[in-house]
């Protein structure tokens, strides 16, 4: 998952500022009822990328190589390693959790601060997970993974909706490397923005040629990414939900199979 948490606070607010305004207005769409506000903020989103983050990127792949990229990504990766951790146990996925926990220990340790994937090299591969996924997989029956509310672009964040915006406030409340700098005091100029930023950089560097491939060939690229964010996210809810119901799952695709 891009590490979207640090901006919620602020995505939330501007939110709640264009939704009292009156801007924000349900459509007849019923996929996305907010298509006007949600092309207006990609535009933003979109403006911001081509001026900031895209040109830092591509700077950013100059003057590193790959291993200094990888242990940048490891890093970054280990900091949400306790976050996914708590949303395994959410899920019900003890075993899963206990890797994670594990894969922390390891590669903050033997791991140099998690610069190193050591507790990949010793057969234990990182798993990703949120809260959005945990909503997502105990949501009722007959819900299908595809329906997770209104379509949503986040101000900073990107293509959500209305399940995984939900998500991501939940995961911002119950990141422990979010708790810890609350509790201690840290100022968030020296732990939070920092954070912040390894993840948009080391997150833009890596999609940036999937990004760019799905721009030039697509006719509509807001379409073309809501539908790919939609897509993407109910396959990770639908594994999610095989590996904890498999007879319920086969059970749906049966039923669809049918109605088809």
């Amino acid at each position: 998952m891009k590490n979207r948490m640090a901006v919620l606070p602020g995505a939330a607010s501007m939110l709640a500022a264009f939704t009292l305004s009156g801007c924000l207005t349900a459509g007849p769409n019923p996929e996305d009822p907010y298509e006007d506000f949600n092309r207006q903020m990609f535009a933003f989103n979109e403006g911001l990328d081509k001026a900031v983050l895209e040109p830092v990127a591509h700077g950013y792949r100059a003057v590193t190589n790959e291993p200094i990229r990888e242990g940048v990504g490891n890093f970054t990766g280990n900091l949400n390693e306790p976050l996914t951790f708590v949303n395994h146990v959410l899920q019900g996925q003890i075993p899963d959790a206990g890797a994670t926990f594990g894969r922390f220990v390891i590669n903050s340790t033997l791991g140099v601060a998690g610069l190193f994937d050591v507790a990949t090299m010793l057969g234990m591969p990182r798993t990703k997970t949120d809260a959005g996924q945990t909503i997502g997989m105990w949501a009722g029956k007959g819900v299908e993974p595809e329906n997770g509310g209104f379509y949503l672009v986040l101000p900073l964040a990107g293509p959500s909706n209305a399940r995984d915006a939900t998500g991501l406030m939940v995961d911002y409340a119950i990141d422990p490397f979010q708790i810890l700098p609350i509790a201690f005091n840290w100022d968030f100029w020296y732990y939070s923005l920092p954070r912040y930023g390894l993840n948009v950089i080391d997150y833009r560097s890596r999609t940036m040629f999937a990004l760019d491939d799905i721009e030039k060939n697509s006719v509509d690229y807001y379409a073309a990414l809501r539908s790919a964010y939609t897509q993407n996210r109910a396959e990770l809810i639908r594994a999610k939900r095989d590996k904890t119901d498999t007879k319920s799952e086969l059970q749906r695709r049966d039923n669809l199979a049918l109605v088809r």
